[in-house]
């Protein structure tokens, strides 16, 4: 019989769950950093490497605490230059709600910390390739960098219906849609399988038959980078504008607030 690992139990912070040995930067740090950046140019290009590795590795171990919650072996993490800002396991069964996704999860609780302007800067990784539902929700959130292990080809929204690929969206949508993220598909490929089979020795077996989760690639060890799109003119006009309108709240919030003393 197969022994399951047994993963660290996330923390508690902030609304969300967190790992004990992984960090996370609060939101003051966050929100300085991004300011720091020049906010108009594209997300950068990073190659797979040890911070994808370590990403990778956590979206696992959750994957493992989600099926020793009686869920399917799916968890999500979000991160910001190698620091995590929010994660998710699949809560579909215990809350009796098929829209609980773990990608949905995170994606709620990082928006809530950086809005949507910070998300353009994070990577969402997945032990899972995102669903078709995901993958609108990364893409209208905007996250800029995706990767994950395992592919979905019958219900994936990228090697199936490639909704994070698509450039029409950002084209003719671009108030609501990002641009096309850099995908990044295999990384930590064989660990993901090991913790599916795990969960369920039989039940992996009929996915493999069914050919339901694959390597994304022919070559098994093969990583796969496709390069983000850089945003578009109607994008950074957008993005002044809802710059401009965040200044002219605050400045009513100060002004309401004078009024009262």
């Amino acid at each position: 019989m197969a022994t399951r690992q047994k993963s660290e139990d996330p923390v508690r912070h902030g609304g969300y769950c967190v790992p004990r040995k992984c960090s996370v930067t609060d939101s003051s740090t966050l929100e300085a950093t991004l300011a720091l950046e020049t906010g108009d140019a594209p997300a950068p290009r990073r190659s797979p490497g040890a911070s994808d590795a370590a990403m990778m590795t956590r979206c696992i171990e959750l994957s493992r605490i989600a099926a020793d919650k009686g869920e399917y072996p799916f968890g999500t993490v979000i991160a910001f230059d190698g620091e995590i800002v929010a994660e998710g396991i699949n809560t579909t069964l215990r809350d009796a709600d098929v829209t609980r996704h773990a990608e949905v999860i995170a994606l709620s609780d990082a928006q809530k910390r950086l809005g949507r302007e910070g998300l353009r800067r994070c990577t969402l990784y997945s032990n899972i390739e995102p669903c078709a539902m995901c993958a609108y929700c990364i893409r209208e959130a905007w996250i800029s960098r995706v990767v994950y292990a395992l592919a979905s080809p019958v219900m994936g929204g990228h090697s199936k219906w490639n909704i994070l690929r698509d450039d029409g969206l950002s084209k003719r949508i671009p108030e609501v849609f990002g641009a096309v993220p850099e995908v990044v598909s295999g990384v930590l490929l064989h660990e993901a399988q090991q913790a599916w089979r795990d969960w369920s020795p039989f039940a992996w077996q009929m996915i493999k038959l069914r050919g339901l989760l694959t390597a994304p690639s022919a070559q098994d060890n093969d990583i796969e980078v496709q390069p983000a799109r850089s945003l578009s003119l109607r994008h950074y006009l957008h993005i002044l504008f809802m710059r401009g309108r965040q200044s002219r709240n605050r400045i009513a919030r100060s002004a309401t607030l004078l009024d009262n003393f």
